[in-house]
């Protein structure tokens, strides 16, 4: 008979909760991925079998800057083996606050043990118990908070910085506004020469940085630079298809994780972003609006990469890495025999510079859980860009969906702020006629509608008229099939496509504004 043990660390989300800036951020996630490195350094001493996550050493070209591991950790062993999880955790701790300084009285460690002659379904049941051991809150000193406030907070020679880097060297991460603005490096060198001297101050000055950005980019400043993107992303199915697969399977499938983990993390930071955490299938990072903006002499965008590009780059990055290695290893299947797919699903929040990072945080992590896991097919993206004025657009869709498609076509779109307003303004002022066209279910309504009302004349598909009408029409048919009670009335998708019109000409370069 085979023993099985989990281990679960915390608590992360009341430690990422603390941070203020990108590096604290950063250090209160990466804190929690070292100490799991030292507990599964010590479960590696012994003679027991780890499950998931993989190691670190079974790839090559490891991104060890990032937190790839995440807060479980699978254990297999005989009985006879005699294997402790309580003294591995012991002499992790050890390891661990020699580096850190921080111990138990701060970390919180939980385990949970099965003996079983079957293997299958233990996974399932694992975390089942490790879910119920969480419900179990303690309370941790005011001096510990402190503690790790500190560690957090120090800006050079910290033990993270020097596990991260293999060296004792500082270990520089990006204030906000260096984030936020980071399409402007690609113009000229005063960019660059402006980090520089941001980085000689003794804290991070964002308003001072702005100040001298505005008078050097008089001409190219956009209100997205001032804008920073938190994205939280979790993959789908997933503890579906862990429950399905046979251990040795889930083994391989965890070092495919682990490959994507450390893959995009490099792609993230080529887009100009920071990750902070990639570990199993989940990902937190900060990431510019804007990576990538080229004009024409006529002011109308030529090339566009923006955050809604690089998530449809991580999409198919997981896709390589994770959903293709399904195949290899074989299809699960669900309890109905129906094959099981992984995506992933994103929470993005979009907030000016002086909001809180806690809050933006916040924000992401429910706009995951709380709006796309829950879109109709999950492979979703919730997004919310919050303005400075405080007024706000929000918005959520499956990726694989037409509406999707025309959002996307939207981005990629150059218009003048009068034209979004205008066409706004008359599809609100004549919502009751177009609560008539909807419910005629025809296309060829819309298509009067707008060649007589929005006087598109003649219609055309790819000109900015055409794509909201096209875009219109497709919010109409995917509430079509929803029953009467869950489908959103004509006000609603109005009030939908307006946050999808607002959020296309934000990353499509509106004007510099404190709105």
């Amino acid at each position: 008979m085979a023993k099985y043990t989990a281990i679960n660390i915390g608590p992360i989300i009341g430690t990422i909760s603390l941070a203020k800036r990108p590096r604290e951020l950063w250090a209160s996630s990466y804190l929690f991925s070292f100490f799991m490195e030292c507990i599964i350094d010590e479960i590696v001493k012994t003679k027991a079998k780890i499950i998931s996550p993989a190691l670190l050493t079974s790839i090559k070209d490891i991104k060890k800057t990032v937190g790839l591991y995440p807060d479980r950790v699978f254990v297999e062993s005989e009985c006879s083996d005699g294997f402790d999880a309580q003294k591995v955790i012991d002499a992790a701790f050890v390891v661990f606050t020699d580096k850190t300084g921080i111990g138990r009285e701060y970390i919180n460690v939980m385990y949970v043990t099965r003996e079983n002659k079957s293997a299958k379904g233990i996974i399932k049941d694992l975390n089942h118990l490790l879910d119920c051991t969480e419900l179990f809150n303690r309370t941790i000193a005011n001096e510990q908070w402190e503690k790790v406030q500190n560690l957090i907070r120090e800006k050079q020679k910290s033990p993270l910085f020097e596990h991260a880097t293999d060296s004792v060297k500082s270990f520089y991460i990006p204030m906000l506004a260096e984030l936020a603005s980071v399409q402007l490096s690609s113009i000229n060198i005063k960019w660059h020469d402006l980090i520089l001297e941001a980085r000689k101050a003794s804290d991070d000055d964002d308003d001072n940085f702005y100040s001298k950005i505005r008078e050097s980019y008089k001409t190219q400043f956009r209100s997205f630079h001032k804008y920073f993107c938190v994205v939280q992303a979790d993959g789908d199915n997933m503890g579906k298809i862990v429950s399905a697969l046979d251990l040795d399977k889930i083994e391989k499938l965890s070092v495919a994780l682990l490959q994507y983990g450390s893959e995009v993390g490099k792609l993230i930071e080529r887009y100009g972003g920071l990750p902070i955490y990639a570990g199993g299938d989940d990902l937190l990072f900060i990431a510019p609006v804007v990576s990538d903006y080229e004009l024409d002499e006529n002011n109308n965008v030529i090339s566009l990469r923006c955050i809604f590009d690089l998530i449809t780059e991580i999409d198919k990055l997981y896709k390589k890495e994770v959903e293709d290695v399904l195949d290899t290893l074989g299809r699960p299947k669900d309890d109905n025999n129906k094959e099981l797919h992984t995506s992933i699903s994103y929470g993005l929040s979009i907030s000016y510079y002086k909001y809180p990072l806690y809050e933006a945080l916040k924000s992401a992590r429910e706009l995951l859980f709380d709006k796309a896991k829950n879109v109709d097919g999950k492979n979703a993206i919730a997004w919310c860009l919050r303005k400075h004025s405080g007024s706000g657009f929000v918005g959520s869709l499956c990726k694989n969906s037409d509406v999707y498609t025309s959002f996307s076509e939207l981005m990629g779109t150059s218009v003048d702020e009068s034209t979004v307003s205008a066409i706004a303004h008359k599809l609100r002022e004549n919502q009751d006629l177009l609560d008539i066209v909807r419910r005629s279910g025809r296309k060829d309504r819309i298509e009067a509608f707008y060649n007589k009302v929005m006087e598109e004349s003649p219609l055309d598909d790819k000109s900015y008229k055409g794509i909201t009408r096209d875009l219109l029409w497709k919010l109409f048919d995917q509430e079509k099939s929803k029953p009467g009670n869950e489908a959103k009335s004509t006000e609603e998708i109005l009030e939908t496509l307006y946050g999808m019109l607002r959020t296309a000409k934000f990353i499509n370069g509106e004007g510099d504004s404190d709105e």
